[in-house]
């Protein structure tokens, strides 16, 4: 009877850790689906790539204490799961970091004499600054999640062999990688579709000087930010005559329950108006505020989730990506 070890990092969306883990599982129930399954039904998502070994048995019967229960167990029923977790967890990290939104751009606008436009039974864009209209939309969602985008995503890597497949998308897939960044862009571009239809007409009718978008990135974690800005440049110059210019602004959180750290990044892309140059510097102002205050009181109302690595089988291989681990205090060198 052969049995194959299957090594990998796991995450565990319970406890919020990550873990070193291993199956034994006898030959004849090894696949990868199978192996994905035993690892969620133990509450760990598979977050790394897959190591696989075949043991030999006459010297894994020699073994003592965990190793040999292991080996046993997966003698007797077929497999076995084993992990080690790390010391870390999220749950205990201790500050709410602000997530920013659309009531804190309002602030800003307002500020500089803008207003919000009301709504009425027909879409109108978000606000309006002089004869300058903003629509303001907000990326909440990590579209690496949603499973339609999944099965795009495995048909796109379906000629890779491997157990695994990492879609960070910030690595090189060769000719594969310009395919699967616009996978991903079509969520931003969806986002300027609606923001498109919503100024068109009021734009025409109010006679307005210039339409902008502001996308703030407060849930595709996995979109670094430097890709994020190359997506709405390439979409301003080739996909849209609506919209003249955008404000990108991005914000993570990371922790591991011990350290923690928070990422703002803002700028504007494209033909921006004078009159919106003061809105970047608004809005650091307004972060080094709540971060101030979060130190302080450490109240916020809307925060922001840490991120968090992302998992799921599709025909026979696991696709994943792992924003990695935060070093603990007493790993730093």
């Amino acid at each position: 009877m052969n049995i194959f070890r299957v090594q990998f990092s796991g995450y565990n969306r319970e406890t919020n850790q990550f873990a070193k883990c291993f199956i034994l599982i006898q030959e004849q129930f090894f696949n990868i689906s199978k192996v994905n399954k035993i690892s969620i039904s133990n509450s760990y998502y598979i977050c790394s790539e897959i190591k696989v070994d075949k043991l030999i048995n006459h010297l894994c019967e020699q073994e003592v204490g965990d190793f040999l229960n292991a080996y046993q167990l997966s003698k007797k029923d077929g497999f076995s799961f084993t992990a080690f977790p790390d010391s870390g967890s999220l749950n205990m990290n201790f500050y709410r970091v602000p997530r920013f939104g659309e009531n804190d751009f309002e602030e800003i606008i307002k500020s500089l004499g803008g207003k919000k436009i009301p709504e009425t039974t027909t879409r109108t864009p978000d606000f309006l600054l002089d004869d300058i209209l903003l629509e303001f939309k907000d990326l909440q969602k990590e579209s690496l999640e949603n499973n339609e985008r999944q099965k795009s995503i495995a048909k796109h890597f379906e000629n890779i062999v491997s157990f695994s497949i990492n879609i960070d998308p910030s690595l090189d897939f060769g000719e594969l990688t310009h395919g699967y960044h616009k996978l991903i862009k079509n969520t931003i571009k969806n986002n300027f579709k609606s923001a498109s239809n919503q100024i068109k007409t009021y734009r025409v009718e109010n006679n307005m000087q210039s339409a902008g978008i502001i996308l703030f990135n407060t849930g595709l974690h996995s979109l670094p930010h430097e890709l994020f800005k190359e997506m709405v440049v390439d979409i301003l110059n080739r996909e849209t005559q609506t919209i003249e210019f955008a404000y990108i602004f991005s914000q993570k959180m990371q922790t591991n329950g011990w350290d923690m750290y928070a990422i703002f990044m803002g700028e504007w892309i494209g033909n921006i108006p004078i009159k919106l140059e003061e809105i970047k510097n608004k809005m650091d102002e307004l972060v080094n505020i709540k971060m101030t205050e979060m130190m302080h009181s450490n109240n916020s109302i809307a925060t922001i989730e840490s991120q968090k690595p992302i998992s799921f089988e599709m025909d026979n291989k696991i696709f994943f990506w792992n924003p990695g681990q935060i070093k603990f205090p007493w790993d730093q060198e």
